[in-house]
């Protein structure tokens, strides 16, 4: 009896320790101060959002801007030629789709904050090397590591997008840090070639020295960190001291050394890419109209100086073309896009089918394509300036609905695995969008500028099939993919959006 009284006994013992070393589980309660998508305050939110937009915004300008030192630093230069020159484009464009490959893990494990930094900080510094260099070599070796930083903008700034809100109301948000990009890619080649026309080349990196070293001090000192499990993995170590038993934050992915997340993050886009039909088409779809972005900084700027006497500064200020196209189609996406999934979650029961995203898209897509016409057919002397420039800004309207219904689908398709789907789709589009301005304006003098236009037309009306496919025989594709079906498996049953919803609701704005 005393023999067996003590056995239980040390049998309790034994349950009672491992239950203290039992691993504890931790996640934000409702509506804890430090949760960013539940907790923080509207003014912080909009804090890091903005701080992130920033980023994404000089990033963006750096790629559109670099071209208008292309002759003045050749004039200085003269036996470099403009394709020479263009490599310097081209690296810092491959290289924002090649970066997220393997500066995945760093934001995912360790935070969005020190990677911006530090990527701010030496993209501030090689523009020193911009300016002063001496050789087009160093100029494309100081533009290949800075798109190496640079590449932070997309998958970072759109993680703090899928950081601070929910899937139902990320729209609105999404749509500001695309207007960002658009914004940018108009503004920088306008600016920097009337800097390069009145001043000189030089003054093309440090104007934009000066503001990238602004943003670096604004995100060094008010820029929080958005990323619920770095938050919570260092409550985690906090409780572990203050307790001494073990915790983990519930729900994350462990980090299973560098080697491991290196190969998970440079690999599983590259396996989306090639063996998801969605991500293949979108990023086929997506990256056609990047190209044509860039395409077009070169040949509507040369389009009009051939066409109508503009000098340089004067052909790039067409280009705000781009910006205008952004705001109308951003403004569209809130009074009619948003509403149109507003209303499908609504008949989802609380979520829509991922293919209502492309619905607006489907109809870009047409725009894209009419535009590129419309431009071709319109661009000579009889036929006053700004009209070519309407139809340039239609196009940017039906591209810029690509861009963001591109991010927003394939977010709410592959859910948390999305930021693979999306690096995928970076890679294609950076690097078509570094490959057309190597042969944009020589096509359009070989081919004239009408018939240059009309084949982007065509191209243009070919993949505007992309959206209407997905849309007709998305649900099929998904229910073939191994990845989507688990993350709906994950969130609960998709139902059918065709019956009336309850009740209609408004727009729901972060």
């Amino acid at each position: 009896m005393h023999k067996d009284l003590m056995n239980h006994d040390s049998a309790k013992l034994e349950q009672a320790n491992t239950s203290v070393q039992a691993p504890v589980p931790v996640r934000f309660a409702k509506h804890d101060p430090e949760d960013p998508a539940e907790g923080w305050s509207r003014l912080k939110r909009y804090r890091a959002l903005g701080l992130a937009m920033a980023v994404t915004y000089c990033s963006a300008f750096n790629a559109s801007a670099n071209g208008a030192a292309s002759g003045g630093f050749r004039a200085d230069h003269p036996g470099v030629t403009a394709n020479e020159f263009q490599a310097s484009s081209f690296t810092y464009l491959a290289m924002l789709g090649i970066g997220p490959l393997v500066l995945a893990p760093v934001s995912e494990t360790f935070g969005r904050r020190p990677q911006i930094c530090i990527c701010t900080f030496i993209i501030l510094v090689l523009f020193l090397g911009q300016a002063l260099a001496p050789n087009v070599e160093s100029l494309i070796f100081c533009r290949l590591i800075q798109g190496v930083a640079a590449s932070v903008e997309g998958p970072v700034a759109a993680g703090v997008v899928a950081d601070l809100w929910p899937k139902r109301i990320r729209g609105p948000a999404m749509g500001i840090f695309v207007l960002c990009v658009f914004t940018a890619n108009a503004t920088g080649p306008t600016a920097m070639n009337w800097a390069a026309q009145k001043l000189n080349w030089h003054w093309v990196y440090w104007i934009q020295m000066c503001s990238n070293g602004l943003c670096f001090f604004l995100c060094l000192f008010f820029f929080p960190e958005p990323r619920a499990d770095v938050i919570l993995g260092k409550r985690c170590k906090q409780l572990e001291k203050e307790t001494g038993r073990p915790h983990y934050v519930d729900g994350a992915e462990q980090f299973e050394g560098w080697w491991m997340a290196l190969k998970i993050s440079s690999t599983r886009p590259l396996l989306y890419l090639f063996t998801e039909p969605i991500v293949m088409a979108l990023a086929l779809w997506v990256g056609v109209a990047w190209g044509m972005v860039f395409l077009y900084i070169g040949a509507v700027v040369h389009v009009m100086r051939e066409t109508y006497g503009f000098s340089q500064g004067q052909g790039a200020t067409c280009l705000m073309t781009g910006c205008i196209g952004a705001l109308i189609s951003y403004g569209l996406h809130l009074t009619v896009q948003e509403p149109m999934y507003a209303r499908a979650v609504v008949r989802g029961h609380g979520k829509a089918r991922p293919e209502v995203r492309l619905y607006s898209a489907a109809v870009g897509a047409l725009l894209f394509a009419g535009g590129a016409f419309g431009f071709a057919w319109t661009a000579r002397e009889s036929i006053h300036w700004i009209v070519p420039c309407i139809f340039v800004t239609l196009t940017n309207v039906g591209i810029y609905s690509i861009y963001l219904a591109t991010y927003l689908y394939i977010g709410d398709v592959y859910d948390r695995y999305s930021s693979s789907g999306q690096a995928a789709q970076s890679l294609l589009r950076n690097i078509l969008g570094a490959t057309f301005p190597f042969f944009g304006v020589t096509m359009y003098d070989k081919l004239g500028f009408d018939w240059a236009s009309m084949l982007v037309g065509f191209i243009a009306l070919a993949l505007a099939v992309v959206p209407w496919g997905l849309i007709a025989v998305g649900p099929k594709l998904r229910a073939k993919s191994r990845v989507a079906r688990s993350m709906e498996q994950h969130e609960g049953q998709v139902l059918a959006d065709d019956v009336e919803p309850p009740q209609m609701t408004e727009v729901e704005m972060p």
